[in-house]
């Protein structure tokens, strides 16, 4: 064995807990100082109570609250998202698109759609639309769920 390598080793260490229980034992620490002990830890006891270390039960809640509170905002969200009275500048069309609309009297969502049940035609007869802004008027109308697609139309 090398010599000067190893720490000391104190035969009568002596441990203190939070709760004021004290006891010794061998350790390389003369003193030592714990959070829980046999006497006071839950499971030896059997109280039901939450050990609490520098808040870290507090900050699980806030950090669960701030979780449900953004679900619910995520939720609101999707449901303003898919609201048929939303109005047409919320879809994302060009600004040429949403004015020729807008001109048309077609202001929301629902007023858009029950034009295209008419017929394409009836929304291609309108003063400055064409054919590849009805396909972006569909597209984003399919993307946000107020339009089925052709093919589970003819399904259907």
């Amino acid at each position: 064995m090398k010599e000067k390598i190893h720490p000391k080793y104190y035969a009568e260490a002596r441990v203190t807990c939070a709760c004021g229980n004290t006891w010794t034992t061998g350790s390389t620490r003369g003193e030592i100082h714990t959070d829980v002990c046999y006497k006071c830890h839950p499971f030896f006891t059997g109280e039901q109570r939450i050990v609490d270390t520098e808040g870290q039960v507090d900050r699980f809640y806030k950090k669960l609250e701030a979780r449900t509170q953004f679900q619910q905002q995520q939720t609101a969200r999707e449901a303003a998202k898919v609201s048929a009275d939303q109005s047409i500048t919320g879809l994302g069309l060009d600004e040429r698109v949403v004015g020729v609309l807008t001109s048309a009297g077609l202001n929301t969502v629902t007023d858009v759609v029950e034009k295209l049940k008419a017929g394409d035609d009836e929304v291609l007869a309108l003063d400055g639309m064409g054919r590849k802004n009805l396909i972006d008027v569909k597209k984003r109308l399919r993307a946000r769920g107020f339009l089925k697609d052709e093919a589970e139309g003819e399904a259907a």
